[in-house]
């Protein structure tokens, strides 16, 4: 096999240490392809010819990278990403240390190669794959198949979960499709104002990566949920998750058709008399963001225009992104003069959005920003919800980031990728802020459970019927008492990762295996 051994060997090496899959099958047949004698010169060239576009299809075949077909649909979103940032993502996936390393590598098998057989070290490490997956696999479970226990730690977990992890998802489905917030004013007129504060690019592995998870703001929230899951990794589907909300959590593809007219958060808030709105820090043409949470999220007709906002920063595709506490400022205040009809407002800032670049920054990685982005955003944040406190008119203010930034990548992907929803990317700092109602002092109340959009909702809507504002209302202690949980699985449109009961996750990648995703 000359130098494809070096290539069998480099792949199961990174198998066991976790960074691929490696189907063994078609790579013992390919290896036992290259092992056959050929002694026509132009069929050994023939051969190299064929084998070389093989070998890099089941490489990637093998990888964690998302699937062709997925590529091939985001061709359209990466055409609009300018030459600068290209360059910075070109910069990640190409570290010199990797490059080096691997010349050594080649190196030093090149001086062993005529003194070792590594064909024979080649073919025994792509047999022991099943060899081994059949000795670690479980009792009653098929060689290769990964063990998944369920996720006992939501109120909509069924009683009972199958092993199988498909069959687990699959239950997780069923069991969430039954989940309804409806919401309900018994009868009174809506007491407070709703804004929804959806910020792109948060994390709590993001805050602690750049450390600014003490940040001020976190303290003048009344609650703060530590294991909020997303459940998506892109801002399209996070958008569509978080506006239809009031249903359990369903497959990804299912927020792109029409649901249960009770699933749109703010259409049914309409129903109760709220006047409904959305508002963007940007012009939301990337990916037809702002023609997707029109049509798709319940906010047709609703959309409030930026004109006149300062511009704080450009975009990847160079459009402009204006600052947040200005353009939320401004809003407020026109909100005032507008009446005492609730108002219920969804704000999208992509002011965290890789790519980004910063006038006045020397820096142009958009790495070596975040931190200082972050800052401005989180005082931007405390200086509205000030605002929002001097005018005494009762709110309740939802913080809920789309997703993560991946600042900090793993094995899997590079910094910046989201392809894997991963809990560094899910897991991300919701908050509710109760503007005007008085609240115990010692900072925000602590949820270390695993919730959702429903949950929050859930939470909404009991203080719909039960005003937080009224006199003798209940503790936000106590509400948060009886939270509703969710176990946890993300997703986008090709990977799934799932949260097993030992606190295990499991994901399925594109091509249908499961396998354990320890970041």
């Amino acid at each position: 096999m000359s130098y494809w051994s070096l290539y069998f060997l480099a792949k199961v090496g990174l198998y066991y240490t976790g960074y691929i899959g490696l189907h063994w099958v078609p790579n013992l047949l390919f290896a036992l392809a290259l092992l056959v004698p050929v002694r026509s010169a132009r069929w050994r060239i023939a051969r190299q010819v064929v084998a070389w576009p093989v070998g890099a299809a089941l490489l990637y075949y093998d990888s964690y990278l998302p699937t062709l077909e997925r590529v091939f649909s985001q061709m359209h979103g990466l055409a609009g990403f300018s030459l600068d940032y290209m360059g910075e993502l070109l910069g990640r996936v190409f570290d010199w240390r990797i490059v080096l390393g691997a010349l050594v590598v080649a190196a030093v098998y090149a001086l062993l190669a005529r003194r070792i057989r590594f064909a024979t070290f080649a073919l025994g490490g792509i047999v022991s794959v099943p060899l081994v997956a059949a000795l670690n696999a479980p009792p009653g479970m098929a060689p290769g198949m990964q063990a998944a226990a369920p996720a006992v730690d939501g109120q909509a977990q069924a009683a009972a979960v199958p092993q199988d992890p498909n069959a687990q998802l699959q239950a997780f489905y069923a069991s969430e499709a039954q989940r309804r917030v409806h919401f309900s004013m018994g009868g009174a007129a809506p007491a407070f104002d709703i804004i929804v504060l959806h910020v792109c690019s948060l994390s709590w592995d993001d805050l602690d990566y750049v450390g600014l998870r003490d940040h001020p703001l976190f303290k003048r929230f009344d609650a703060v949920f530590t294991q909020f899951n997303s459940a998506a990794s892109y801002s399209g589907p996070a958008a569509l998750r978080v506006l239809r909300g009031n249903c359990g959590q369903a497959p990804h593809g299912a927020y792109y058709k029409a649901s249960d007219p009770d699933c749109y958060v703010f259409p049914s808030l309409e129903r109760l008399g709220y006047r409904t709105a959305g508002l963007l820090n940007h012009d939301g043409a990337f990916d037809d963001f702002l023609q997707m949470v029109e049509s798709n999220g319940g906010l047709a007709g609703k959309m409030v225009p930026d004109d006149g906002a300062p511009v704080a920063m450009n975009s990847f595709d160079g459009s402009p992104i204006y600052a947040d506490e200005p353009l939320l400022t401004r809003w407020w205040r026109q909100r005032q003069t507008q009446g005492a009809q609730p108002v219920a407002l969804f704000y999208n800032t992509i002011s965290l959005h890789d790519g980004n670049r910063v006038p006045g920054m020397k820096s142009r990685s958009s790495q070596d920003t975040y931190k200082p982005r972050l800052q401005r955003l989180l005082d931007d944040f405390d200086k509205f919800i000030a605002e929002l406190e001097k005018t005494g008119r009762p709110v309740v203010v939802m913080l809920i980031p789309e997703h993560g930034a991946a600042l900090r990548g793993d094995k899997f992907q590079i910094s910046g990728m989201r392809e894997i929803p991963n809990p560094r990317i899910t897991l991300v700092p919701a908050a509710m802020k109760i503007v005007g109602a008085h609240q115990p002092s010692g900072g925000p109340v602590v949820v270390d459970k695993p919730v959702s959009y429903f949950g929050l909702y859930a939470l909404l809507n009991g203080m719909l019927q039960d005003s937080p504002f009224a006199s003798g209302a209940r503790p936000l202690a106590q509400r948060l008492g009886d939270v509703q949980t969710t176990p946890f699985e993300s997703e986008n449109a090709d990977v799934v990762v799932m949260r097993d009961a030992a606190g295990q996750y499991r994901m399925r990648t594109g091509n249908g295996a499961w396998v354990p995703y320890t970041p």
